[in-house]
């Protein structure tokens, strides 16, 4: 497992990234991820260049920290 997957990553809820957009996409596009949190539930924010196998490791790694 690489030290990305490793990492844990910062929650943000939506209204906070609403209200700080720029600089979060910006981090986003220099290869940071997040969490974006809501009543309705959890989305990642990633780069694209981030490959599926990725998404799996954090999806299996979040569900595994999950109460």
């Amino acid at each position: 497992m690489d030290a990305w997957t490793k990492t844990k990553m910062k929650k943000f809820t939506v209204e906070e990234f609403q209200s700080d957009f720029d600089n979060l996409m910006e981090r986003v596009e220099n290869g940071e991820s997040f969490i974006l949190t809501s009543e309705y539930g959890e989305a990642v924010m990633l780069p694209y260049d981030k490959n599926v196998e990725d998404l799996v490791k954090i999806h299996t790694e979040l569900n595994n920290d999950a109460p």
